[in-house]
């Protein structure tokens, strides 16, 4: 019985822990962002090699191109989607970059923009209507399959919605990057640290960023309360361990007919064995109360991470 609620107590560790890193990128994007202070090209370059860290600065770089209004851009992504119900299906992607960097007078950094993904948070300008009409826009593909997917679409369901959500970066633009410092370079890091980049004045970025954080609390709830689960359970299949183990070894200590040493059993020290058995059964109903505790300062901890995070996206 204790092996199987081991064994569930790790499960269900595990599937909180997996949770958590399956949360929406731009949700974490918002909680990195909340929690680091934006430093200056010169200060990262000095202490941040191998960290994740917010840097702030200008945009700038060698050579721009432009758009149909004229402005140096240095990064244009364009995407075209399709309503399905209560979420949008992404039909094409479109990129075009250059190198570019964020910079202050005396120091430049390189932006890894193949790793730009949701963490970019610049002003959209959108599109929307209908498939029909986005097909009488006379609009041309990078992709012969999305362009014959859109006139399909247009046929068998003329009234579906369609967007087209256009969004750029200026030389004209200062930004703030979060990212990991590599080989002065800013670019994303493992272990669900995403690369961000917002030309937005910071309170504003968070605030876009954090709606899919707090549209995603009962989530986080959730995953908190299995992970709280998981360590409980966890600890009490370990005190059954224990106790077994305990009963085992009592089991071969000498029958009741045989001499107990007074040692094992004195009324001086309460009575409690002190024996390999007694050790361990006292060791077990100590570290009990000690998991409870740990679950409950867990518990303790997040809620106080994410009141703190609520309030600075809230600024």
């Amino acid at each position: 019985m204790s092996a199987l609620l081991l064994a569930l107590g790790a499960g269900l560790i595990t599937l909180s822990v997996w949770a958590s890193r399956r949360g929406g990128t731009r949700a974490r994007s918002a909680r990195l962002m909340a929690g680091l202070a934006p430093v200056s090209p010169e200060e990262a370059l000095l202490v941040g090699e191998g960290r994740y860290l917010a840097v702030q600065g200008s945009i700038d770089a060698a050579e721009a191109f432009d758009d149909e209004n004229h402005r140096p851009l240095v990064y244009r992504r364009e995407r075209v989607l399709v309503r399905e119900d209560d979420t949008w299906r992404e039909l094409e992607r479109a990129v075009r970059s250059v190198q570019f960097y964020i910079t202050s007078p005396s120091a430049s950094i390189e932006i890894d923009a193949d790793s730009l993904g949701d963490g970019l948070v610049v002003i959209e300008r959108q599109w929307e209507g209908s498939v029909v009409e986005l097909v009488t826009l006379g609009r041309t593909f990078s992709d012969d399959a999305t362009s014959a997917l859109v006139t399909a679409l247009a046929t068998s369901a003329p009234t579906l919605t369609a967007r087209v959500v256009l969004e750029q970066i200026s030389t004209l633009d200062r930004g703030t990057v979060v990212g990991l410092l590599h080989n002065g370079r800013l670019t994303a890091a493992g272990a669900g640290q995403p690369l961000v980049l917002t030309t937005l004045d910071r309170r504003d970025a968070l605030r876009i960023l954090g709606s899919e954080a707090r549209g995603s609390l009962a989530i986080s709830l959730l995953t908190l309360a299995a992970l709280l689960a998981g360590v409980l359970t966890v600890g009490i299949a370990i005190v059954g361990l224990l106790g077994e183990i305990s009963a085992s070894v009592n089991t071969t200590s000498p029958s009741p007919s045989q001499t107990v040493s007074p040692a094992g059993a004195d009324a001086r020290n309460g009575g409690v064995a002190t024996g390999p058995g007694g050790l361990l059964g006292l060791v077990g109903a100590l570290l009990l109360p000690l998991l409870i505790g740990a679950g409950i300062a867990l518990v303790a901890r997040a809620g106080a991470r994410w009141r703190s995070a609520r309030t600075r996206i809230s600024e």
